[in-house]
């Protein structure tokens, strides 16, 4: 029996927002080698991670750290006050800006890495350099076009590994503007609009679904390791569900990042299953509606970093329980006015 009764309400993030970010210039700059460990415990937290910045005098610049804001999180800052350089360290010449984690996964590089790049500069910068994310990481067309749509697609990118820290002349350092599933700041929002301020205007569909139908089919047939949170039937159910509702179907992994923003930016609603696709509404103009359906992974809450994100762009915002019937869906629908 379908009883509960999702309604929209404006989203405000999960944790208070704080430490709001301050733009650091840092001469004869260091950059540690990213590393990674176990801590002894059987609790989470129970990894550590390091990879940041130190200045002239080989301290820490805590602004450089990464933010975590996830109480179900694995992994804490382990980076110490000071360090001692080592001799081949990458040299990067001239003045470089740090752009925090260069993240692998779209949706961390869509909340970690881009939103670290929201100066702007009177001067260019020779390079961007980045940390690695835990010690991994690769590059892809769709994260250079992003970052040309953010104003930086022109300049060298160094990404700092396992293998070798770095030396810059001059570092600009901003502090992060995104705290995971905790807040994000103005600076975030504002390089979020930044990117999709091109495709707002182009025309498209005033409603989209973030399918997870094609992707997750893709991973059955790859034997894909990590576990899918809804089953074949269940993707195939929302579709329908929502295109009979006048939903426009969108499977972003057969897209290039321009169509898919073409189709989200002018949106006036988004509903999609929680995690990365969802997090496409800080595409969307401000005070749009965004209606999330948990799924296996977080199946009665919604995703803490998908309400900050909502929460920055003043989104009005409803969840839909994991596991609710395609039919009770479509009541649902038609109860918010959809």
């Amino acid at each position: 029996m379908w009883s509960r009764r999702p309604s929209w309400a404006p989203a405000t993030p999960p944790v208070e927002p704080r430490r709001p970010p301050r733009l650091l210039t840092v001469d004869d700059a260091y950059l540690s080698e990213v590393a990674t460990g176990d801590l002894a415990t059987v609790y989470h937290l129970d990894q550590w991670f390091r990879g940041a910045v130190y200045d002239a005098e080989d301290t820490l610049v805590t602004a450089s750290q990464k933010l975590l804001g996830n109480p179900r999180g694995k992994r804490v800052a382990a980076d110490p006050e000071r360090v001692v350089r080592r001799d081949d360290a990458d040299a990067l010449s001239g003045t470089w800006l740090y752009g925090g984690t260069w993240a692998s996964v779209y949706g961390h590089f869509l909340v970690e890495t881009l939103t670290s790049l929201w100066p702007t500069l009177d001067e260019r910068p020779a390079g961007l350099v980045f940390h690695s994310s835990f010690g991994r990481h690769r590059t892809s067309d769709w994260q250079q076009r992003l970052l040309e749509l953010a104003g930086w697609g022109d300049l060298t990118i160094h990404v700092v590994d396992r293998a070798r820290p770095a030396h810059a002349d001059r570092l600009v350092v901003p502090g992060r503007s995104v705290a995971l599933h905790a807040w994000a700041h103005p600076e975030a929002r504002d390089v979020w609009q930044r990117i999709s301020a091109g495709h707002a205007e182009r025309g498209g569909p005033e409603r989209v679904w973030i399918s997870r139908t094609a992707l997750n089919a893709a991973r059955r047939a790859e034997g894909h390791r990590r576990p899918i949170r809804t089953t074949a039937e269940e993707d195939r159910a929302l579709d329908d569900a929502f295109a009979d509702r006048g939903f426009e179907v969108l499977a972003p992994e057969t897209l290039t990042i321009d169509e898919q923003l073409e189709r989200v930016a002018p949106a006036r609603v988004i509903a999609g299953l929680s995690g990365s696709g969802l997090h496409q509404s800080a595409f969307m103009a401000p005070g749009g509606r965004v209606l999330e359906v948990g799924d296996g992974r977080s199946a009665e809450e919604p995703v803490a970093m998908q309400v900050a994100i909502d929460a920055a762009l003043g989104h009005e915002r409803a969840f839909v329980p994991g596991g609710t019937g395609s039919e009770d869906v479509r009541r649902t629908l038609r109860h918010l006015g959809l």
